[in-house]
């Protein structure tokens, strides 16, 4: 099934990290006409910068003067999407840049068309690497967890004298029963050992 994607991005937050300059006006009027909430920061107030991103749901921010981003996110990840206005292409600029994981990119420079596309492809691209980033981590969370079902199947299959295939089912309906998945029920049995002897007992 194909995923609704963002459109729309009226009264969201959006923090614009960049010099007072004509490539600055333009931004933040096109976004106020598109509905959102600015707020300006100057890159090199970087108190500033930090109580920003506090509130924002979007980051702009300008790469010619990206230190003060830098230190303001103090090597954190900035977990909101986020776009960044290429100026000068210096390569050091473009790491420190990089390293902030925008994604989308403006040019200088700046002109009202374009800005909603990098705003659409900022949101949708940071949810769909967000989206990533989870179903990795809960795969990764069932394989950790897999030894522990591999424990808990040895343990019945020993103390109940059945085969694989009738201590997974035991153990399955076990784990339906109190409504967990059998991968969470197998980690329950390891921090308590004796409950499934206990169990083996009770059948």
């Amino acid at each position: 099934m194909t995923r609704r994607l963002i459109q729309n991005f009226r009264g969201v937050n959006a923090l614009v990290i960049h010099a007072e300059d004509r490539n600055r006006t333009i931004l933040t009027e096109t976004l106020t006409r598109l509905g959102l909430k600015i707020c300006v920061n100057d890159p090199t107030d970087t108190a500033a910068i930090r109580e920003g991103l506090n509130e924002a749901e979007i980051v702009v921010f300008d790469t010619d003067m990206v230190e003060g981003v830098a230190l303001a996110s103090a090597g954190e990840r900035i977990t909101v999407p986020t776009i960044a206005i290429v100026g000068l292409e210096a390569p050091g600029r473009l790491q420190r840049a990089f390293e902030l994981e925008p994604s989308a990119i403006l040019y200088k420079p700046l002109r009202s068309t374009g800005i909603y596309s990098a705003l659409f492809f900022a949101t949708n691209e940071h949810r769909r690497r967000h989206e990533a980033t989870q179903n990795m981590q809960l795969l990764e969370g069932r394989h950790r967890s897999r030894r522990f079902v591999t424990r808990a199947i040895v343990d019945l299959m020993r103390d109940r004298g059945i085969d694989d295939e009738e201590a997974f089912r035991l153990l399955r309906k076990e784990s339906m029963r109190r409504r967990l998945t059998i991968e969470e029920y197998a980690v329950h049995l390891a921090a308590h050992p004796g409950e499934v002897l206990k169990k083996a007992r009770e059948a």
